[in-house]
């Protein structure tokens, strides 16, 4: 594939990254602070989002897997669900009212549905772009030169979702940012089809529902990756979303600072992804996924004593340069999980590992909307309140340093026990290689 496949393959990673992380940043600090949403009922609202969510996933990914048309398995769902997916964000930044004229159990009705719309589009289009790459690159090199360039344009996705909705919003509303965002995510989905094609050795009958789930949850490989993956998700679930609220009730900062802060976390962790490529590459995506933990969980820790906005653009600028690793190396370590099974079972269920991971990548944003409803609550936290009490504000500074530390150092012992590494990663490599080779009725190289 050429460098412009690649490029407009790899845009699809806007569409994959800015409404969820407008989503992940904004929709509590939006709810909470400006439409004035009780936290319980939030919590119920994404409660019944994440249990959707998690069971949406595999299902559609096992139908992607089984689906064949002319134009392969992936790409026909991608162009269907893509326009739907744009305007699902207007309805979930664009409720009728605040709570105190629709009222808080109408707001939730609301939320959920429009939750539920949305995650519906994101996981068709997003799951079958992202189960595109296994099966597109195959070799740790050129995944990990891939994955390197999907999140330069992640980064962009990223700004765009966390740094710009603050601004917009004070020009066209949240329901304008939300339509915004939507539309940005369509367009880049259809970009990405430029760059997008399906081996045609890989249009092959899959498993069975229930003997697919056995080979999927026997995979040990796919077990430690999916603890370490919800992990990594909990913590910039967590982390991104606990930042607006430092911002404002911490430090004392403004909207602005808001973007500042975001642009700093991201352009920091643009360049580092050329170091977070060569050490993978180099040491493999084990080691660069329990440095990656431990340098985000270890900074963080610093938030716990900062005291104004200049202190926290240093720390979350020292932070940022683990975030690369967060964003590189999930696709990477899935993708080996992927190649083991297929090595056992014969055929490739792309659509099912990532659907499985997505599944368990949902409950931590349930883990996150009850880590906040809990924390928040019990602290004395009002947003009604400029000044927020004292436990209110270390509510927040626990969310957004000793939260993620805990779980990094978790998440690390996991990742520890990932069996491809070193002469394991270079053995599956080639016999993966072997098994195209003889499914394209070609003999292996030599």
């Amino acid at each position: 594939m050429g460098i412009a496949g690649k490029l407009a393959y790899s845009s699809g990673s806007i569409t994959a990254s800015i409404p969820q992380y407008a989503i992940q940043t904004y929709i509590w600090f939006y709810y909470i602070t400006v439409i004035h949403m009780d936290p319980v009922w939030m919590a119920f609202a994404t409660s019944i989002w994440t249990v959707w969510n998690a069971f949406n996933d595999p299902i559609f990914g096992y139908i992607s897997d089984r689906t064949i048309t002319r134009w392969g398995r992936r790409v026909p769902w991608i162009a269907v669900f893509a326009f739907p997916l744009a305007i699902s964000m207007f309805f979930v930044f664009g409720p009728p009212g605040d709570a105190s004229t629709y009222g808080n159990f109408n707001l939730f009705i609301w939320l959920t549905l429009a939750l539920l719309f949305y995650d519906t589009c994101y996981t068709i289009v997003v799951l079958n772009w992202t189960a595109l790459f296994p099966e597109m690159f195959q070799t740790n090199r050129e995944r990990s030169q891939m994955s390197l360039m999907r999140q330069v344009f992640s980064i962009f996705g990223l700004i765009a979702g966390t740094a710009i909705p603050p601004l917009l919003a004070t020009t066209m509303g949240w329901s304008g940012v939300g339509l915004a965002v939507g539309l940005v995510s369509a367009i880049f989905a259809f970009l990405s089809l430029a760059g997008s094609h399906e081996r045609p050795e890989f249009r092959e009958p899959t498993l069975p529902v229930f003997k697919a789930m056995k080979h999927t949850f026997s995979n040990r490989s796919f077990i430690i990756f999916v603890s370490y993956n919800f992990l990594v998700q909990y913590i910039v679930a967590v982390a991104l979303g606990a930042l607006p609220f430092f911002v404002k009730y911490v430090v004392g900062g403004s909207d602005w600072d808001q973007t500042v802060l975001f642009l700093v976390l991201f352009i920091v962790a643009m360049p580092v992804f050329a170091v977070w490529n060569h050490i993978n590459v180099a040491r493999g995506p084990r080691t660069s996924a329990i440095a990656t933990l431990l340098w985000v969980g270890v900074t963080l820790i610093a938030i716990l004593f900062i005291s104004d906005f200049t202190q926290a653009l240093i720390v979350i600028g020292i932070a940022a340069a683990g975030v690369g690793g967060f964003m590189m190396l999930p696709d990477i370590l899935i993708a080996f999980t992927i190649d083991a099974d297929e090595l056992k079972t014969g055929v490739r269920r792309e659509g099912a590992y990532f659907g499985f991971n997505a599944f368990v990548m949902r409950f931590a944003v349930l883990a996150q909307s009850w880590t906040y409803a809990l924390l928040l609550n019990s602290s004395g936290f009002d947003e009604n309140l400029v000044v927020q009490p004292p436990s209110a504000i270390l509510a927040i500074r626990l969310l957004l340093s000793a939260v993620p530390l805990a779980a990094a150092l978790v998440g690390a012992a996991i990742i520890s026990r990932y069996p491809f590494h070193g002469q394991a990663l270079k053995d599956i490599e080639r016999q993966t290689d072997e098994m195209h080779a003889q499914k394209r009725g070609e003999a292996p190289k030599a």
